[in-house]
């Protein structure tokens, strides 16, 4: 396919956006990850506590994670309505949402660290369980796999506002800054497509028997397109010679 085809079938243009987004595609998966870790850690047991009223046999009551973290639920929840905002905001926007995708995982992880270091908490565990205050807690048997899965939904969590962070950086350097293969895809498009509007005016007007004006041919027609500037036209001219482009070769295999 030669470079004069590819503008008219646009299959460069439809690669862009796919490789720009892969980023966000990643960042929405970790969010749906830690969405799966917080809600199934939720729905773990998190503790095991023993108790005794006097009149009945000792009894062990199960502490969820729901119960000992109870936003754990809700963040899942969040998590997983953010892919959508990932995927459609840029900007200043998209920062603010990776800052809430940060901070939402640090707020879940604080439970867990302190099942963890923090050794067993009878009194809260009891609380959490809603054991009816007649039950004396002889203890607690805490379990830290369920914490674990809270903390890698953490890590997914900060990895994913890492990415985001970086892709709206990345947006807002590329809106300044082009790479050189990018400035000559995009001379290669202008100068082909202004190419095949002064063909088609050149026909038009042989079709009718007008003599078009010189300058109207050679820049792009009369209709106010872009063409119809020669400072534009013949900058537009030296910037290809720059990259390596002969504005001055036909487009058409025939023609060459």
């Amino acid at each position: 396919m030669t470079s004069a085809e590819q503008p008219a079938g646009g299959a460069a243009p439809k690669s862009r956006p796919k490789s720009s987004r892969r980023p966000q595609i990643i960042a929405a998966i970790l969010m749906a990850a830690t969405a799966a870790a917080f809600w199934g850690a939720s729905r773990l047991t998190w503790a095991t506590v023993s108790a005794e009223d006097g009149l009945s046999p000792q009894r062990a009551f199960d502490v969820k994670g729901s119960d000992w973290s109870p936003w754990l639920t809700p963040l899942a929840l969040v998590y997983l309505a953010g892919i959508a905002a990932v995927l459609s905001v840029r900007g200043w926007g998209l920062r603010l949402v990776a800052l809430l995708v940060a901070a939402g995982g640090v707020l879940a992880a604080f439970p867990a660290i302190s099942l963890i270091t923090g050794g067993t908490d009878s009194e809260y565990a009891a609380d959490a369980g809603d054991i009816p205050d007649r039950y004396i807690v002889l203890y607690t048997d805490t379990k830290w796999p369920p914490a674990a899965l809270v903390l890698l939904g953490t890590v997914c969590a900060v990895v994913a506002a890492v990415v985001l962070l970086r892709v709206a950086k990345g947006a807002r350097m590329s809106s300044k800054y082009k790479t050189p293969a990018a400035r000559r895809e995009e001379l290669e498009t202008e100068i082909f497509a202004d190419y095949e509007r002064r063909k088609k005016a050149a026909a038009a007007d042989a079709t009718t028997g007008d003599t078009p004006a010189t300058g109207e041919v050679e820049t792009g027609g009369k209709d106010g397109r872009p063409g119809d500037d020669p400072d534009a036209n013949e900058r537009m001219m030296w910037d290809a010679l720059d990259t390596g482009i002969d504005p001055t070769e036909s487009s058409d295999p025939d023609e060459r």
